[in-house]
């Protein structure tokens, strides 16, 4: 039994919030509308496609978010380029792994693979190696996984608008090395990420960065307890990550980032810190809204992770029924999760055996302790964290050959430029000899002129003096241009400033006047869907009076007018025996059939207004007897009950009943058919009530005015029992009513 306290948190944390999906909608409502534009090219029609098949998928509907992954690959037939297609594939093939249809995913990962190879972008081509990746760490081939991965890094390592995948990269190799207990990888790979996760002007990826560098640093302090800097930064961290998580709700692709990061700061408190009340408080606070957002989103992992949590509380305190309780929760929820993680499986496992090891309960212990032992060896398997670790290694190694190789193709092209340079001076090193040469002869024949010597020498003091002149200008012209240079640079800075600041101010504009008229949208829908709830509530509350009415008129007519009737029934018959005029025995008679026939008829009414089948044997008997009343009176009617469980609300079959009454009586009425059928059939909580008939039929324009007004009444009851009601006819082939509903409202 679970403790009073524990009770009330729990019926806490399963009232779930009903506007996790909003944002989800409005990014779908706005890339529908990007794709309603006829003009859109088909290489921005297709990347678009595959943003909103991504969001249905997680947000909304699995087939539908597939559906659109399929069209998207259609549209992207004609096009040469191998790059949309590759880029489909591969967000398809891991829409089927999460839906558990593996087979499916690796034929998607082949054709990915294979448009890959028909493409000159790295980025497609990296993107398609992350999600081979991505599929491999969730089959457990953590070694492939890392080949995969750090080949994507090669591909997308000098793309500047790769930056998302890059991310997701860091984020995966970060995944499988905090499996296998590897600080050192841990932390560079979660730096790398919290530096790129700015680039991408996503808020997710803001999230999960934080997220995963918050849980580093909590394996950091649980190396070394005594590093108490190191428990501050993760609890930052991981604030940090729920604090922009809910600042940017409405712009989250993937609303799990919540949870994930409430869970986190959860676990920080419980297992970090002391066990105060304002700790407890912070720890009942977090976990709810972890399991709120995760049951929302369907994160098998959050709730199982809150199910430790509460679990480890109260295996603290010594309520170890309790405990068991929690830990057989977080088993069962984690099993159900086809990617699942088996580190906090094998915890939940080990917990799970304590607790029935403190109750005396060793058999189911010993089990528990298998299971634990079992995911903790697949999951800290030597061999392949000594592979990983030599994978990362080779990879480091040759990415610093590469950088050598570069460095070593530098300096050869330096040295050939200085051999170049050599050989041009000793070219001029010759011409040097050769002009002292003939200056030694020159200077022979100016020993015999000594006047013509003077000359020269003052011409050529007179030519250094216009030389060093003619330097001077040329420096000062070089003076000038550099500063019109530094000028004109500035210049543009300035220009470049003013306008991005006017880029800034316009991009704020329309950022408001978005929020404001997706506010104004959010108000509208609300005050409809209120509209809409009381429109059905005053529905519900007239024909509920209704019934009742017609429950008090038929016993009332069969109470009293049925007893007076039959009272006069009596007393007519007495007068048989005392009539001794054929005559009058003959009138006797005929009133006493009138009598019988008005009591028939009586009777007839009450069972319409109020069957006595449909309160006693359910909706299934009440179809069945008053088909079976038409058919003895001579109206073809058919009526077939399939499944049916009869645990269907009663107010909500008298509603359904009502509406089989009014149909089939039109169609009475109307459609001059030859054959009616009535069909009820249950599937699950579903209900469906078909009447069809060979009738006439109806065309366009009747079927308008049919909706308009001969519907009213059955939409009306089809509404109060928030179902669907679906007409097909056309001329000459009858008509068709189909009801869709539950067996109990929806809350």
């Amino acid at each position: 039994m679970m403790s009073r306290s524990l009770r009330v948190t729990y019926l806490l944390l399963i009232m779930l919030p009903a506007a996790v999906f909003v944002s989800a909608q409005t990014r779908e409502d706005s890339l529908r509308g990007v794709l309603a534009q006829k003009a859109l090219p088909l290489e921005q029609r297709i990347p678009t496609m595959v943003r909103l098949a991504q969001t249905v998928f997680f947000n909304k509907d699995w087939a539908q978010g597939v559906r659109i992954y399929r069209e998207a690959l259609v549209l992207a037939a004609p096009l040469k380029d191998g790059q949309y297609r590759a880029h489909t594939y591969g967000g398809l093939l891991g829409a089927y792994y999460i839906m558990g249809d593996s087979i499916a995913a690796r034929r998607c990962l082949d054709s990915a693979m294979w448009y890959a190879r028909r493409t000159t972008s790295k980025k497609i081509q990296g993107y398609v190696q992350y999600m081979k990746g991505w599929m491999e760490v969730r089959s457990h081939k953590e070694i492939e996984a890392i080949r995969s991965l750090q080949q994507a890094l090669a591909l997308l390592e000098d793309e500047p608008a790769a930056a998302v995948t890059r991310l997701s990269v860091y984020g995966e190799l970060a995944f499988v090395y905090f499996q296998w207990y590897d600080l050192v990888n841990i932390e560079k790979y979660t730096r790398l990420a919290l530096a790129e996760a700015p680039r991408t002007n996503s808020p997710d990826d803001l999230v999960s960065a934080h997220q995963d560098r918050g849980s580093y640093f909590i394996n950091l302090y649980r190396s070394n307890t005594a590093d108490r800097e190191a428990l501050d930064s993760a609890l930052w961290f991981m604030r940090r990550a729920f604090y922009i998580g809910q600042a940017n709700r409405a712009k989250l692709a993937v609303p799990s980032s919540i949870p994930h990061s409430a869970i986190g700061i959860a676990n920080i408190f419980l297992a970090f810190f002391a066990n105060t009340d304002a700790i407890k408080d912070s720890i009942n606070y977090y976990n709810r809204i972890a399991l709120e957002e995760a049951r929302a989103t369907k994160q098998f992992a959050v709730e199982v992770g809150v199910y430790n949590t509460l679990g480890s509380m109260a295996f603290e305190k010594g309520d170890y029924l309790d405990a068991i309780g929690y830990f057989r929760a977080a088993v069962d929820t984690g099993t159900k999760d086809i990617l699942h993680n088996k580190f906090d499986l094998s915890q939940s496992n080990l917990m799970l055996a304590e607790s029935y090891e403190r109750t005396g309960d060793t058999a189911r212990a010993l089990h528990h302790y298998k299971q634990y032992m079992t995911l903790y060896k697949a999951q800290f398997d030597e061999g392949k964290m000594n592979n990983a670790r030599e994978l990362e290694a080779k990879y480091e190694i040759a990415k610093k050959e590469k950088d050598i190789l570069e460095i070593r193709l530098l300096a050869e092209q330096r040295n050939r430029q200085l051999v170049q340079a050599r050989v041009l001076a000793g070219q001029k090193d010759r011409d040097l000899l050769a002009a002292r040469y003939a200056a030694s002869l020159k200077d022979k024949a100016l020993l015999a002129a000594e006047y013509e010597k003077g000359v020269r020498q003052q011409a050529l003091i007179t030519a250094n003096y216009k030389t060093a002149k003619r330097e001077q200008e040329l420096k000062v012209m070089g003076e000038q241009m550099t500063y019109n240079r530094n000028m004109n640079k500035i210049y543009a800075v300035l220009t470049i400033a003013f306008f991005l600041a006017g880029l800034f101010l316009y991009y704020a504009y329309r950022h408001r006047s978005k929020s404001l008229a997706q506010t104004k949208k959010l108000h509208d829908l609300e005050l409809g869907r209120l509209k809409q709830e009381h429109r059905i509530s005053m529905l519900a509350a007239t024909l509920e009076g209704q019934e009742k009415e017609r429950t008090r008129l038929a016993r009332d007519l069969h109470d009293g007018l049925g007893g007076l009737l039959s009272g006069v029934k009596i007393e007519l018959s007495g007068l048989t025996a005392l009539t001794t005029d054929p005559q009058q025995g003959t009138i006797v008679g005929k009133s006493l059939h009138h009598l019988d026939i008005a009591v028939d008829e009586l009777r007839r009414i009450a069972q319409s207004m109020m069957p006595e089948v449909l309160l006693a044997y359910g909706l299934g008997e009440a179809a069945r007897e008053y088909c079976n009343g038409l058919k003895k009176s001579g109206i073809p009617v058919t009526c077939q009950v399939y499944h049916y469980k009869n645990d269907m609300d009663p107010n909500r079959q008298v509603s359904l009943y009502r509406i089989m009454q009014e149909l089939v009586n039109n169609a009475v009425k109307h459609a001059n058919a030859t054959h009616i059928l009535v069909q009820l059939q249950q599937s699950d909580t579903r209900i469906y009530l078909t009447v069809e008939d060979d009738g006439d039929g109806l065309d366009k324009m009747q079927m308008t005015r049919l909706k308009g007004a001969g519907l009213a009444n059955i939409q009306s009851r089809v509404e109060m029992l928030q179902g669907k009601l679906d007409v097909q006819s056309s001329p000459g082939t009858g008509t068709s009513f189909t009801v869709e509903c539950l067996t109990t409202a929806e809350k």
